[in-house]
């Protein structure tokens, strides 16, 4: 333990010596800085460097009355074949907007399927409302502790409008 706290000492020492633009305090002059050793109780330990920091940065979320979402569906996330971006198409946050000429029934089917061998499990799936949109719910707990999705399918007029909401407890990659 000695041994550690008198490398950490000196680090600190070292790191104390540098002036503010990077050249070393010439020998025998003081320390621009003054350090004192730290407790015998205290544990040490440097700052991490930019180039070896592990911390990932947090994927990008939105707050709905929802919940808290991912601004970017996962690479992983099916979208269904041939459907176009549908930017602009809802001024609600939603995880994505796309838009195919496919009927809500085939496209809520479609992303039943396609959703499961991911590892999320249709919960619940609303009846049809008065304009036609249907809402699927999706738990995503296999992937992740409070992972869910919800799809509403739209229909307005010869296209099916899909607002995919995927949960920010998901996985972003």
């Amino acid at each position: 333990m000695r041994v550690r706290l008198a490398a950490c000492a000196a680090l600190v020492l070292i790191l104390g010596a540098c002036t503010a633009g990077g050249a070393a305090t010439p020998p025998g002059s003081p320390p621009a800085v003054s350090v004192a050793s730290p407790p015998a109780s205290a544990a040490v330990s440097a700052p991490a460097s930019p180039t070896t920091s592990a911390v990932a940065s947090p994927a990008p979320t939105a707050a709905t009355s929802w919940g808290p979402i991912l601004d970017r569906v996962p690479a992983s996330f099916p979208r269904y074949p041939g459907a176009a971006d549908a930017n602009g198409a809802t001024s609600d946050p939603v995880t994505q907007s796309i838009s195919t000429s496919a009927s809500v029934s085939t496209v809520s089917g479609w992303y039943t399927t396609a959703l499961a061998p991911l590892g999320y499990k249709q919960t619940s799936i609303s009846n049809p409302a008065e304009d036609g949109s249907v809402v699927a719910e999706f738990d995503g707990g296999s992937l992740a502790s409070g992972c869910r999705a919800q799809l509403t399918y739209r229909p307005m007029g010869a296209l099916t409008f899909i607002f995919v909401l995927v949960g920010a407890a998901c996985p972003s990659a």
